[in-house]
């Protein structure tokens, strides 16, 4: 799929670039840095945000639409 896309674009796309632009328009939208991290798939490692933050989906997808953030402007 990656080898497609990046053929039809003329633009090497994989799942790190893909993520690097990820991070970049969420933190662009002001969202924190630790739920970033959770929506590129990162674990959490302090005891902080294992036990104290909410990752649940609903809030994940709270803080997606809260953002504003489209994948296509």
């Amino acid at each position: 799929m990656f080898q497609k896309i990046s053929d039809e674009s003329g633009m090497k796309i994989t799942p790190q670039v893909l993520r690097r632009w990820l991070a970049s328009k969420m933190a662009s939208l002001g969202v924190d840095s630790n739920y970033i991290d959770a929506f590129a798939g990162r674990v959490p490692e302090s005891v902080l945000e294992k036990h104290y933050l909410d990752y649940s989906p609903q809030k994940l997808n709270q803080i997606y639409d809260d953002a504003g953030f489209t994948v296509l402007d």
